[in-house]
């Protein structure tokens, strides 16, 4: 019996400490969008979000609000007959820091349902704003010296850093995925589409190729060199329930099919060290998948709801090894250890090599188990989490969850 009872200590992933929760912070109005956190200028770290309510609000790592920017915008007649005029203003895409005026403090870029497009400076001051005829959801880039984003309007904008439009893509359907880059001699702009068409332009906004998946797509599309042989592919994941691997050329290298949408960015990351990049995303049918470069699935982890956050690969316990953070719609921030657990079919002491039910060969052709995920932790939230950034913060490492009723989650690892 000692045997059994040391398998299954093994399987559960036991580790010592905790995830425990520092600070909650209520802004009082539903989020429909991912917290970021990042470094507005030197040693300085902000968390900023959007709210249903139209504000935007920049958070201290103490939860102190240091600024908040409401939007001003009235529904006119016309939108009132379309809209709901208290969530009319709502902030669906997370904003995005970048220095556009190189000041050494970074600027808050944003868009909103009513169709326009914000530049705020670090003090929370309104720089410029851009109209746009469609609701903004696609959060911007800044590349090239341009600000780059979607609208519902079906085109992708590129503007200058003072807000001047520098050139627009006319797409076929509405632009909800954060559009991403490929840096080089031949530079790429990569986003998809609500058609489900994956888009590749160059750096003036002219069609370079097109790839059709089988449904929308709001993934930001992820780029990385997966087989680490210094090429560059493009990651990203549609509603047709399918993960896509394309080459630079937007030629199908691979794809992975899961049971639900997959509505976030995958994460790609070397857990074994062997040179090649693994690819970690969440679907809708209530997994957390690690898959190999190749496309084979690595192990998968399933909680009781969507995963629609993207998740995060970090050392969240200073012990040397990457865990995976993913919050779920069930409410629950999972930490998962990133190389899963082998699972076998029978348990030793009990069933030693015979065949278990299932089993219909003489003979046993393959390892008898699986991979599976293995969860090291669980932190249960106050509502369905949309969305998780993280903070290498002064006092600790800090995961910064986004719950939909509004509830902004400061965790952090207590290894008492």
């Amino acid at each position: 019996m000692g045997v059994i009872k040391n398998t299954i200590k093994k399987l559960s992933g036991k580790r010592l400490g905790k995830i425990e929760k520092i600070w909650v912070f209520d802004a009082s109005s539903s989020l429909s969008c991912s917290p970021i956190a990042d470094e507005i200028s030197k040693d300085h770290f902000g968390i900023i979000f959007g709210t249903q309510d139209g504000k935007i609000y920049l958070l201290n790592e103490d939860a102190k609000i240091e600024w908040f920017y409401s939007i001003k915008e009235k529904v006119d007649e016309i939108q009132q007959m379309f809209l709901d005029e208290e969530t009319a203003k709502g902030i669906y895409s997370s904003p995005t820091f970048a220095d556009i005026n190189n000041d050494g403090k970074k600027e808050i870029l944003f868009g909103s349902d009513m169709g326009i497009f914000y530049a705020l400076n670090s003090s929370g001051k309104l720089l410029w704003k851009f109209k746009t005829e469609g609701e903004i959801r696609s959060s911007p880039i800044f590349f090239n010296n341009m600000i780059i984003f979607g609208s519902n309007d079906k085109r992708l904008y590129a503007l200058n850093t003072k807000g001047k439009l520098v050139w627009k893509f006319n797409a076929n359907s509405g632009i909800e995925s954060d559009p991403s880059f490929i840096k080089g001699n031949k530079s790429q702009i990569i986003f998809g589409c609500n058609d489900g068409m994956i888009y590749s332009l160059n750096s003036k906004g002219k069609l370079n190729w097109q790839f059709k998946t089988k449904g929308k797509i709001t993934a930001k599309p992820i780029i990385g060199d997966i087989y680490g042989k210094k090429k560059n592919y493009i990651v990203v994941g549609s509603a047709d329930n399918k993960l896509y691997v394309l080459n630079e050329k937007g030629k199908l290298e691979w794809s992975y099919e899961t049971e639900g949408r997959i509505c976030s960015q995958a994460c790609l990351v070397d857990i074994n060290n062997d040179g090649k990049l693994e690819i970690i995303f969440g679907s809708c049918d209530d997994n957390v998948y690690c898959l190999s470069s190749s496309g084979s699935k690595i192990w998968s982890y399933e909680t009781d709801f969507w995963i629609v956050a993207s998740p995060i690969v970090v050392d969240i316990d200073n012990d040397g090894r990457l865990e995976v953070v993913a919050g779920s719609y069930d409410g629950s921030v999972y930490v998962l250890d990133t190389e899963g657990s082998f699972l076998l079919d029978y348990m030793p002491g009990i069933s030693g090599i015979t065949q278990q039910p299932g089993h219909y060969e003489d003979i046993i052709t393959r390892q008898p188990g699986n991979y599976i995920g293995k969860k090291i932790w669980e932190y249960k939230t106050e509502g369905m989490i949309i969305g998780s950034t993280f903070i290498n913060g002064k006092k600790a490492k800090q995961i910064i969850v986004g719950i939909k009723n509004g509830k902004i989650d400061n965790l952090s690892y207590n290894k008492e």
